[in-house]
């Protein structure tokens, strides 16, 4: 069993209090539903440049907003793709399920579970026992915690585990955040720790190389939290600013049209479902515009997808 034993410190107590402080003040502030939505946008690039970055992906930030802006704008787009860019879709499609299916559930998560999302993102292959895979599981399950703590703890345990041949560091960040959903913490998918680690590479590699070693994995806790102290600080300003950064995308991105703002506004009441085909006959549009338009939809945040093929379906966040 790997060891994740670790104890409440004062310092991690007090981080833990000034993270749940920030979320409230957070949830409490007004914001537009575009800034929400460009807001929403940053972090699923940060998300996933950073996380890139720090599995040595070489692309630059401007390359990662070019390839999600086109996949957002155009889900169809089947041109070809380095292995790097694939790594971005990949990520993003990584995210897109976690976002999809793990917001606010009782269920537990499950090696199956694991290895569902690690197919998306990567072709390795296990290589330690489910078992061992399930033990590390179901000790963040055990007891009820702090969602920073599950999230930091699943994160260093699959670090330690290294449970497949390839793509452990990029599995851990999306463990973490599935935990944070799964708890209802993400805030409004606002939430990101990635950046401060790239930002300053040598801190985070020495916090890790102690936390891989050290019998306790408190002062990962630590460092963990104050990752999200930082991010969640940057949030709360950019919302009392009312001033997101675009990250050079053209103003028309972010613009619906008529029938994309109908689309929604057909999903108004809890429950409803729409599919392509339903777009398809009621606007009196080819199959194609209808697809691009629910995707654009779902890319934006504005609709989750649910499915594959013909069997796809589309419900409103």
């Amino acid at each position: 069993m790997v060891n994740l034993s670790y104890n409440l410190s004062y310092t991690l107590k007090e981080r833990l209090q000034k993270a749940d402080s920030l979320r409230k003040d957070i949830l409490l502030t007004p914001l537009s539903a575009k800034t929400e939505l460009q807001m929403r946008w940053d972090n699923l690039i940060n998300r996933t440049y950073y996380s890139l970055s720090l599995a040595d992906n070489p692309l630059t930030k401007s390359d990662v907003v070019k390839i999600l802006t086109l996949y957002a704008s155009d889900n169809t787009f089947s041109g070809k793709l380095t292995a790097q860019q694939q790594d971005v879709r990949s990520y993003k499609r990584s995210l897109d399920y976690i976002s999809a299916n793990w917001l606010i559930t009782p269920k537990n998560i499950a090696v199956r579970d694991v290895l569902m999302l690690y197919d998306i993102f990567c072709k390795g292959r296990l290589v330690v026992s489910q078992s061992q895979l399930a033990e590390v599981l179901n000790y963040v399950q055990a007891n009820e915690e702090h969602p920073i703590i599950k999230a930091g703890v699943i994160n260093i345990g699959i670090l330690r585990l290294q449970p497949f041949s390839q793509g452990n560091g990029r599995l851990s960040r999306l463990l973490s955040y599935l935990f944070f959903y799964k708890i209802g913490y993400d805030i409004g998918r606002l939430v990101e720790f990635e950046k401060s680690w790239s930002h300053d590479r040598q801190t985070y590699l020495e916090a890790l190389r102690i936390s891989l070693e050290a019998a306790s994995i408190t002062l990962w806790l630590e460092f963990f939290a104050n990752s999200l102290i930082l991010q969640l600080e940057s949030v709360l300003k950019k919302i009392q600013n009312a001033s997101p950064e675009n990250l050079g995308i053209n103003s028309s991105f972010w613009n619906l049209t008529d029938r994309q703002k109908s689309i929604i506004s057909m999903l108004d009441q809890p429950g409803l479902t729409i599919t392509n085909r339903k777009v398809k006959k009621h606007f009196g549009i080819s199959q194609i515009t209808a697809s691009r338009d629910l995707s654009h939809l779902a890319n934006l945040g504005i609709l989750f997808t649910h499915g594959k093929g013909r069997s796809v379906y589309y419900t409103k966040v």
